[in-house]
């Protein structure tokens, strides 16, 4: 099985009672080791940048705060929750104190089990557990990750035990992702996530700057049902005067941003080019209206 795939490969199970060390305790590490307590796992010890996040980690999981350049507690699973750029050498700071055996894991989307090779080293199993969703905090964190894909790469063996820690645990769903292949899954959830964030700021101040407050309310029904249409999939999920070849609309929107908004039509040209772009790949726009729109946003 080499392609992404959704819940299958079960090798051996997560038993009940694993004994789980937190090192980085962020919202996805920290929420990761509350939805293992209430799946009745032990949680050993918590270790964090700052001793304030490591205490109020470790009162909200009943677990001791540790020092993980000094120490590890006896355990069946390391999470590492810490940035990116940490994880390789917090592991290898931890990898000879871990048990033989045991799992190591991360939860950076674009890294693999490459920055884990410490562990795999010293007997350890190594994956990688990324949640696509949008994990603000702890609490939020808890409610969402129910439900939500994860991106599972691994060390040979232990694909099954991470399918079933991740859909019976943490109560997701599971899709294989290869080493090789984490970078663009990453930036997949990045481009959705942080991409209609942004869109929806500039569509805002678009709203402000002529005098419509609550934009995000206005426009929150129109976001909810274009969503609906873009998880349907296909052609018919686009709308607008791009899908109806309109320029004279395009232009009208053009003129609007310079009367009223010229510091924001370059947001609106960026966008509108991949819309465009888009909808020439799926549906296709008769060639004259096609290229007099395209005029008008390279001249914009």
């Amino acid at each position: 099985m080499d392609g992404p795939e959704l819940a299958g490969s079960r090798n051996w199970r997560s038993a009940p009672g694993l004994r789980a060390a937190l090192i980085g305790a962020g919202s996805v590490g920290t929420a990761v080791a509350l939805l293992l307590a209430r799946h009745g796992h032990d949680i050993c010890g918590v270790a964090s940048r700052t001793e304030v996040s490591a205490r109020a980690a470790g009162a909200r999981l009943h677990a001791r705060v540790f020092d993980h350049s000094t120490e590890l507690p006896d355990s069946d699973i390391v999470l590492i929750g810490t940035s990116d750029d940490a994880i390789e050498e917090v592991v290898e700071g931890v990898a000879e104190r871990m048990r033989p055996g045991a799992t190591i894991c991360h939860f950076a989307g674009s890294l693999g089990i490459a920055p884990l090779r410490a562990a795999l080293a010293a007997g350890a199993h190594a994956c990688a557990l990324h949640p696509v969703q949008a994990l603000p905090d702890v609490d939020t964190a808890l409610a969402r990750l129910p439900g939500s894909a994860w991106g599972v790469t691994t060390s040979e063996g232990a694909r099954g035990w991470a399918f079933s820690l991740v859909s019976d645990e943490l109560e997701g769903i599971p899709v294989w992702v290869a080493e090789e292949h984490r970078p663009l899954w990453h930036a997949a959830a990045v481009t959705t996530s942080a991409g209609l964030r942004a869109l929806m700021s500039s569509a805002v101040a678009m709203l402000e700057s002529i005098g419509v407050e609550e934009g995000a309310t206005v426009l929150a029904p129109l976001v909810s049902g274009t969503l609906a249409n873009s998880l349907e999939g296909g052609g018919v999920a686009l709308t607008g005067p791009f899908v109806r070849g309109e320029a004279e609309t395009v232009a009208r929107h053009l003129a609007s941003f310079d009367a009223h908004a010229p510091e924001l039509k370059g947001d609106y040209v960026r966008v509108a080019v991949l819309i465009l772009e888009e909808v020439t790949r799926i549906r296709g726009v008769p060639e004259g209206a096609q290229s007099s729109i395209r005029a008008l946003l390279d001249s914009a």
